[in-house]
């Protein structure tokens, strides 16, 4: 072998690394890609309304193309919290709120463990209680004006046949709001009943087996197996029943009372609906929304902290 002396010596090539960089920022932004649908829904039918929204609680306008939007800073925030109906709806919000815990939320605990007990034997149960909830609300509210109707009502000639006075309930500012309350139970119970079962499901029977064995009762095995393992069902039940309890109720409130009587039976989601669609009011209808919407963030909030914390989701 020839070597040249005092020739310089041969290094090797460096690594070309920049294709390798491109390749990494590219299997980076798949995933982005995956994504970028669903954040672009978000964007154009969440974040750009919520947007707006806010930007409307700013102005003084009523839906007229023709009349100019004049801008009147919080004007509408202090407008709407110091009226007679603000304070009604957010009172009647947090009984609804409120009543929903134990007949949404822990009312269909006991109902589901006893269905899931029967095992086979309780399908027909499972179907009947679902039923109500594939009922339109509106279908519902309708049914039960007939139901409560104090002149021709089902309610009234029953009452009658036992010899005692039928009240006209939605008359009345005590009992009226207990009625949409019992209504909307009533139609959101199984649907309830159904998620815990389906919690049920993931549980394993033989844990049962095993504690019975060593002498545990029905209270022992719920209190220290079931309701440690559905802590995670109870959240995303408690959660979504208490956001969505507004809703639920606003087709019987909208169709049955009317926010009445005296406001007892109005909510700040219904509140919203008469300030942006009945009086016209659009920033006082915007601010309206995003008071809720706060109210909303700050529930949600909660919750997430004392449920989710207590919540076990391993077996």
């Amino acid at each position: 072998m020839n070597i040249v002396r005092g020739a310089a010596p041969v290094r090797a090539a460096p690594l070309q690394a920049a294709p390798i960089t491109k390749r990494v920022r590219a299997t980076a932004l798949v995933p982005w890609l995956y994504l970028a649908p669903t954040l672009l829904l978000l964007g154009v039918f969440t974040y750009w309304p919520l947007l707006q929204t806010a930007y409307l609680s700013l102005i003084d306008w009523n839906l007229n193309p023709s009349q100019p939007a004049e801008f009147v800073g919080l004007e509408n925030y202090g407008r709407v919290t110091g009226s007679t109906l603000f304070q009604a709806a957010l009172l009647n919000t947090l009984i609804y709120i409120g009543a929903s815990i134990p007949l949404k939320v822990l009312l269909p605990i006991p109902v589901a463990v006893f269905l899931w007990s029967m095992g086979q034997r309780g399908h027909l149960y499972r179907a009947i209680l679902f039923m109500p909830t594939l009922i339109s609300f509106v279908v519902v509210g309708i049914a039960f004006l007939w139901i409560l109707n104090p002149i021709f009502g089902y309610a009234k000639v029953i009452f009658a046949e036992l010899g005692l006075r039928f009240p006209n309930l939605l008359a009345d500012p005590d009992a009226a709001i207990w009625v949409i309350i019992g209504i909307s139970t009533w139609k959101v119970l199984g649907f309830n009943v159904l998620i815990y079962l389906a919690g049920l499901a993931s549980i394993n029977k033989e844990f049962i087996e095993a504690m019975r064995m060593d002498g545990a009762g029905d209270v022992t095995i719920f209190r220290r197996l079931i309701w440690p393992l559905l802590t995670p069902t109870l959240t995303f039940v408690a959660i979504s029943t208490i956001i969505f309890t507004m809703q639920q109720v606003f087709t019987p409130i909208d169709l049955m009372t009317e926010g009445g009587p005296s406001n007892s039976t109005t909510n700040l989601f219904y509140m919203i609906y008469q300030y942006s669609f009945v009086t016209f009011d659009v920033g006082g209808g915007a601010a309206g929304t995003m008071i809720l919407f706060g109210f909303l963030m700050i529930m949600a909030f909660v919750q997430f902290r004392v449920l989710d914390r207590r919540a076990q989701y391993q077996q």
